[in-house]
């Protein structure tokens, strides 16, 4: 066996000896892949130490590597295709990316990181890099000489209350310094004082000096217009899979989505055969009356099957032919018309199995059938409370009983056991229902009343997160009790028909369904596509409703997260549950849906089989910079008092250095030109020299001395001037998205930016999660964390446990945010408003399919919408990329335990 196996690889190498461009072994392309993604992953650094690379463990590199696999199961190479069409770079797809405006590619993402996010051993997929200064010489120069040991005052900036009741708690908080504490302070300020007087007066003349001879310009200036932010260019050049125009799809899929619903008549109806005297379907063509054409009436009888486990359709027919019959007897005592009621509908008799097609037409019209039905009947086998969960628990009955609202009515029977007839069976009288009757019975737990009976956690995320009783809703409203909107109506039923989805192998039905089952509630029908998963038929299903851009809203809701571990989550679609278990929910924000106000448009369904995806049009973009801070303009109203005297103290000590220098430069010149010589072809008998010139060098450079002196002097109040010229308000900054993993103190992150601290930023109010407990009482500020910083804050807000903390900061208004996300967002997609704020998508991305992943949502102001970067279409994914990722792997290590192994006769 050994023998026949090496035997054809060893021809193909040998061919491909002779002509490596025809021939290539699979496997040796796979080893350099996977050698190629194990450098990725070494822990060290990049070339020309760009940033120091992710290190994970051997395991985890085999997910990495399946996860990043193509359709065919191969690591490679992969093209991206840039906003100009052009798809010649090519590249593995090993860490994470962003795509460089400048170079016009996809590059690796480096993120800078505090010391604390250095330490964290959890496995990431971005590079590492120190956090970098890029604030001008200048500034940290005379930063240092005003403040050279780094000392901090007690900080009242923050104390945002004017009020007098306020200021006395802040006066007694004085009066309890001690003495000690006194006279540490006095003695930390007496130093600080000496040591910015000696590096003031021994290094200030260097800022004097550098803008005298121009080795830097002034990095302030008067012009107040607002730089916007950086560009961001994006393009999705590929079909959607469905599309709200049919000219926006692939041109094999030319037909339209939107199809405006007419009542399906039932193709069968179950009556009684003249002939034989025995219950039979027939197709009802042949049952309408000859005068009218009308259909005959008949009665509906709605079952679960999970109530029946055990029973076939062939073991059924018999016991609801009797059922069907006693009920058709008890309808027919209390009718009031001439003609009787002889015809039932149930799924074991109409339900067609000739084909998938007529299949799965006579089941999407279920909900058209108990429209045309005189009475629905609920059939369970006796009055237990756990038979009538069960019926609840199956999709399809809600559509049914919401429709049949004023019709119900319910009976219990039993299928005889095996071995015994049918003469003994005993069917109850009809029981009159009410579906505020069946809402506590049918289906507890949908109801605040019944979360006592829930475990305390179960009830305190419930409470917490304002959990919807959609079903109580939608009830509300069929019955008449109150009036729910188009928009509101399609969020409670999806949620509900959710909620419902567990347990699938029991009720004998696919998350793809629940699309389907809410499809009878609405006005508008999509036609069944085995292709698409759930959140693709919900979609669907929205795009072609009057939903009021259910999809635009949706995109920008922050759900909470899953509260299901892995194991019980459905993973056909990573984050489809939360996202439909939780649509009719307030989100993370306290917001509903509905409150939203889209910015975009949805354009299309992408065809992505892991991942819920739309085609966003119309959108802002910023991109979000993690590798350094970026140089930031300084601007400042010159026209002010400090102002002019701060620039005629820099200018004017420059000038005099400048002068001294140019007086000593001409003494140089002047010296030399005045030094005695000797010509050797003077043929005079006079031995002694020429006559020097009576200037002396020694006054000029006494006029050197008197202007350096004049500009050293000067220079010692540089310092405060430069601190003055560069302390400007919010007009005319550079406008940067930046961010960096960790979380630092506000005054290093403006030391880090800025050159020096000055109070300028502040923590954004009401723009993340972390603002819910953090906002002051009065002002639309933020609060730092109390005791156990921003890691206690997250856990106390139950953060996943995967997630990282990060701090965005907007240059825009000097605000600075802290968001937890699995990965560092690289852009920022402004979809919505509400509240008086906008909704941003941050989103990473992946450049092998050019897809943004949801990351994180956060709330940002208004005036930042007109500076942002419009874009066409973009493809997003409402999960974000480590559900994805873990999806992706667990779909495919299924998949290849399930598949045999290559026989090792095969030829390579």
């Amino acid at each position: 066996m050994a023998t026949s196996s090496q035997s054809p690889i060893t021809k193909v190498q040998q061919q491909c000896h002779h002509d490596d461009s025809h021939f290539h072994l699979p496997f040796i392309g796979t080893n350099r892949a996977k050698d190629h993604l194990t450098t990725q992953y070494n822990g060290k650094w990049s070339m020309r130490e760009r940033f120091r690379r992710p290190a994970i463990t051997a395991d985890q590199l085999d997910n990495r590597m399946r996860e990043l696999e193509d359709g065919r199961g191969v690591y490679r190479k992969r093209r991206y295709r840039n906003p100009d069409g052009d798809n010649s770079h090519e590249k593995y797809p090993d860490l994470d990316t962003y795509y460089s405006t400048n170079k016009e590619i996809p590059r690796r993402l480096a993120v800078q990181a505090t010391p604390e996010a250095h330490n964290d051993t959890r496995p990431r997929h971005w590079g590492l890099r120190k956090i970098k200064c890029h604030s001008p010489l200048i500034i940290r120069l005379a930063d240092f000489c005003l403040n050279p040991l780094g000392y901090e005052y007690d900080d009242e900036g923050e104390d945002y209350d004017d009020d007098d009741d306020d200021a006395i708690p802040h006066e007694k908080q004085k009066e309890k310094k001690s003495l000690g504490l006194v006279m540490r302070d006095l003695c930390r300020r007496i130093l600080h004082v000496l040591a910015s007087t000696v590096c003031t007066i021994l290094l200030a003349w260097i800022i004097q000096l550098m803008l005298s001879i121009q080795i830097v310009t002034a990095p302030w200036t008067d012009d107040g217009s607002t730089e916007p932010y950086a560009e961001y260019e994006n393009v999705q050049w590929y079909w959607p899979k469905h599309a709200v125009n049919p000219l926006d799809q692939a041109p094999n899929n030319d037909k339209p989505q939107s199809q405006v619903a007419r009542l399906a008549i039932p193709r069968r109806l179950v009556v009684k055969d003249a002939a034989t005297g025995q219950w039979v379907a027939k197709k009802t063509n042949g049952l309408r009356d000859p005068k009218t054409g009308l259909l005959p009436p008949y009665i509906f009888l709605s079952f679960s099957r999970a109530n029946f486990l055990g029973q076939s359709d062939e073991a059924l027919r018999p016991f609801f032919d009797r059922v069907a019959e006693s009920l058709l007897a008890h309808e027919n005592e209390h009718r009031q018309d001439d003609v009787p009621v002889q015809a039932f509908w149930v799924d074991v008799y109409c339900v067609s199995h000739a084909s998938d097609e007529d299949r799965t037409r006579d089941v999407h019209t279920i909900c058209d059938a108990v429209r045309c039905a005189k009475r629905v009947y609920l059939v369970l086998p006796n009055d237990d409370p756990e038979h009538k969960q069960m019926w609840g628990a199956r999709i399809w009955t809600l559509p049914e009983v919401l429709l049949a609202a004023d019709k119900i009515r319910y009976c219990f029977s039993s299928p005889p056991a095996a071995g015994e007839g049918y003469d003994g069976q005993v069917i109850s009288r009809p029981h009159e229902l009410t579906l505020t009757d069946m809402l506590e019975s049918f289906w507890p737990g949908s109801s605040p009343e019944s979360w006592k009976e829930d475990d305390d956690d179960e009830k305190d995320r419930r409470l917490e997160q304002k959990h919807e009783e959609a079903i109580s809703h939608l009830i509300n409203h069929y019955s008449n009790s109150t009036t729910l909107s188009e928009l509101q109506l399609f969020t409670c039923a999806v949620q509900a028909l959710a909620e419902r989805a567990e347990g699938k192998s029991t009720e004998g039905y696919t998350t793809t369904d629940l699309a389907y089952a809410a499809m009878g509630l609405l006005a508008y029908r999509i036609t069944p596509n085995a292709a698409d998963n759930a959140f693709q038929a919900i979609a669907r299903l929205s795009l072609v409703n009057d939903s009021n851009r259910l999809l635009e809203r949706l995109a920008c809701l922050w759900p909470h997260p899953a509260m299901k571990n892995d194991q019980e989550q459905d993973l056909t679609v990573a984050g489809s549950e939360e996202l439909l278990r939780n649509i009719a929910d307030r989100d993370q924000y306290s917001v509903h849906l509905w409150d939203i106000q889209p910015m975009c448009d949805v354009v299309g369904i992408g065809d992505d089989p892991f991942t819920p995806t739309v085609i966003l049009d119309r959108c802002r973009a910023i991109p979000i910079r993690w590798k350094d801070f970026p140089k930031v303009k300084y601007v400042k109203d010159l026209n002010g008092f400090r102002a002019t005297v701060s620039q005629k103290i820099v200018y004017c000590g420059a000038w005099f250095i400048a002068t001294g220098f140019g007086l000593f430069a001409s003494a140089i010149a002047l010296l030399f030109s005045v030094m005695p010589y000797y010509n050797s072809y003077d043929n005079s008998d006079d031995p002694a020299p020429r006559r020097q010139n009576e200037v002396e060098p020694a006054m000029y450079l006494l006029g050197v001395a008197l202007f350096m002196g004049c500009g050293w002097v000067i220079s010692w109040f540089s310092p405060w001037a430069v601190r003055q010229l560069c302390n400007g308000g919010y007009t005319g900054v550079s406008c940067h998205l930046v961010g960096f993993e960790g979380t630092m103190p506000l005054g290093e992150i403006e030391k880090a930016i800025c050159g020096f601290d000055n109070n300028r930023f502040s923590y954004a109010a009401s723009s993340t999660i972390f603002s819910k407990n953090l906002r002051h009482d009065k002002v639309r500020a933020g609060r730092v964390p109390g005791e156990g910083g921003w890691a206690a804050e997250a856990e106390r807000l139950g953060v996943p446990p995967g997630h990282r903390l990060f701090t965005i900061v907007d240059t825009g208004n000097w605000t600075v945010s802290v968001i937890a996300a699995e990965r560092p967002p690289v852009v920022a997609l402004i979809c919505g408003r509400e509240g008086g704020m906008l909704r941003a998508l941050l989103c990473s991305w992946r450049f092998e399919n050019n897809c943004l992943y949801r990351e994180c949502v956060v709330r940002m102001r208004s005036s930042l919408e007109h500076l942002a970067t419009p874009n066409d279409w973009l493809k997003v994914s409402l999960a974000c990329q480590g559900d994805v990722a873990r999806t992706r792997v667990n779909h495919r290590s299924l998949e290849k335990h399930q598949k045999p192994a290559p026989s090792p006769q095969i030829a390579v």
